[in-house]
């Protein structure tokens, strides 16, 4: 064998070599981590977090009176078991390949989906602790109150305004609202923490009907234009908008405002 091709074969047997030993002296890849907590993936974490900011863009600007969350629905549990819900240690969190974070939860399954890039990425899924109970997410239209508890009669009309703004705000086209779009919200619903509270007006009891510890009251666009003041007598949770006809029967005899 000619002296320039040994030199070639002998450089490239050593440079094979060199390399051979490079790749067994390298460290091995660092292990992904698998959670724990099992994933069921049947709520898409995307989807709902791509609705959850849409909807949260087509909110009125500060100052407002109307806010939005999501909220877990347990077909499983009545109206006053679903507003008294209290999750005891953690009730939703997301979870993907590698991610795995515990959603804060308020009293009634409320909450906010975080902005998780990662989460994002992996299409991760919305995993409730209670896989027991069927379960899906709702909308809830939270009406802020003062720290005095009071919310002026005017303040709900605008509340309700700016909803109706937000339903004539989604397009028809965009599937995953149209339940908001067309929903008759007419109705305030104020949860009290225990049976002791009360939804008063100018002082006096006012609400229409009640159910658990929750008192409703249907709106009256004629009284908007008073000074009325609506008042929340006791240890209040949350002050939501709902649609009168889920409560059909307590408020068959309340005439439409």
């Amino acid at each position: 064998m000619p002296l320039q091709f040994r030199l070639l074969f002998l450089s490239l047997f050593a440079l094979a070599c060199a390399s051979a030993s490079a790749q067994e002296a390298a460290p091995a890849p660092a292990a992904i981590k698998v959670v724990a907590r099992e994933n069921p993936g049947d709520i898409p974490y995307r989807g709902f977090l791509r609705m959850q900011r849409r909807l949260l863009s087509k909110l009125a600007p500060e100052p407002r009176k109307l806010d939005v969350m999501l909220r877990i629905s347990f077909t499983e549990l009545p109206g006053p078991g679903q507003d008294e819900y209290l999750p005891q240690s953690w009730a939703v969190s997301i979870v993907g390949d590698s991610v795995d974070e515990t959603v804060a939860v308020r009293r009634g399954g409320y909450f906010l989906l975080p902005e998780l890039t990662q989460a994002y990425e992996e299409d991760a899924t919305i995993m409730f602790k209670e896989q027991s109970r069927k379960g899906w997410l709702d909308v809830g239209w939270i009406v802020r109150t003062g720290k005095d508890l009071r919310l002026r009669y005017a303040d709900l009309g605008q509340a309700i305004g700016e909803l109706r703004a937000v339903q004539k705000d989604i397009s028809m086209f965009d599937l995953g609202l149209q339940t908001e779009k067309h929903g008759k919200y007419d109705t305030l619903k104020a949860c009290f923490m225990d049976a002791g509270g009360q939804l008063r007006i100018n002082g006096k009891p006012a609400a229409d009907a009640t159910i658990g510890n929750c008192a409703l009251l249907r709106f009256d666009s004629a009284r908007a234009a008073t000074g009325d003041e609506i008042e929340f007598a006791g240890p209040l949770d949350i002050v939501t908008i709902v649609e009168s006809r889920q409560y059909a029967s307590l408020l068959a005899s309340v005439p439409a405002g």
